[in-house]
């Protein structure tokens, strides 16, 4: 169903103040007239008012609504936001130890975890428009695993991660998902180099990353900060890879 008739556009500070009290899902167009005003924080904003199409409008009325978007779908594979009632699945797919080998776990309280994803969806997806990802498959509707780019600051790059399910590993699903993750990544938000930062035992990643394209740069430390606050340091090979433009 198209939302475009649900979402307004704010000319001005004045309307942008009401529609934001009254949780109304609106646009603020720019222009001469109000260069000058202030806007609510994080209002969605357009210079062009034909920049406003049935898709923009779309994103723009499911993030007011807290609906998750649709990133991508392959053959097999549907790629959209995560949503807090995915924490209970996530849970599910990281009780096999495999899962948290080279990854960082969930938290040991789910409601902690639904905290954590009610402030992810806001605050990441809510400021970059991109993070990290559910993978579900469209034959069972189920949640297999976890995809997605993030910022990292220090790199010129987006670095990808991947997370599969054990019973959904060695099917190529990975693949599929990062490849629909990567040409995301190009075709909508213009970006072409990418970055995964991989533990040198990892052999299953460091494959998934050379069928990706990806080329070993170098080995790195890394300081990194846990959800607990603590900081760890780690070494990693860092592998990077060109997208083509399309």
């Amino acid at each position: 169903m198209c939302n475009s008739q649900k979402v307004k556009i704010a000319k001005n500070a004045e309307e942008a103040a009401y529609f934001s009290t009254n949780h109304i899902p609106y646009i603020v167009w720019l222009n001469e007239d109000n260069k000058n005003q202030s806007f609510p924080s994080g209002a969605y904003c357009v210079e062009d008012i034909n920049d406003i199409d049935e898709a923009y409008e779309d994103r723009v009325y499911r993030r007011f609504k807290g609906i998750p978007w649709d990133i991508a779908e392959t053959p097999r594979l549907k790629i959209r936001e995560i949503k807090v009632e995915d924490v209970k699945r996530l849970y599910e797919l990281y009780r096999d130890e495999s899962i948290t080998r080279y990854m960082e776990p969930l938290f040991e309280d789910p409601k902690q975890e639904e905290a954590y994803t009610k402030a992810y969806i806001k605050n990441v997806y809510g400021f970059y428009g991109y993070g990290m990802w559910i993978i579900e498959s469209k034959e069972s509707g189920q949640v297999i695993g976890r995809a997605g780019l993030e910022y990292k600051e220090g790199i010129d790059g987006q670095e990808k991660r991947v997370m599969l399910g054990a019973d959904y590993q060695h099917k190529g699903y990975a693949y599929e998902a990062c490849c629909a993750v990567l040409n995301y990544g190009v075709s909508v938000l213009g970006q072409i180099k990418y970055y995964v930062f991989i533990e040198k035992n990892n052999t299953a990643s460091i494959s998934l990353c050379m069928r990706l394209g990806f080329i070993k740069e170098d080995m790195i430390k890394r300081t990194e900060i846990n959800r607990d606050g603590i900081k760890i340091d780690r070494a990693y090979l860092r592998y990077v890879c060109n997208m083509p433009k399309n």
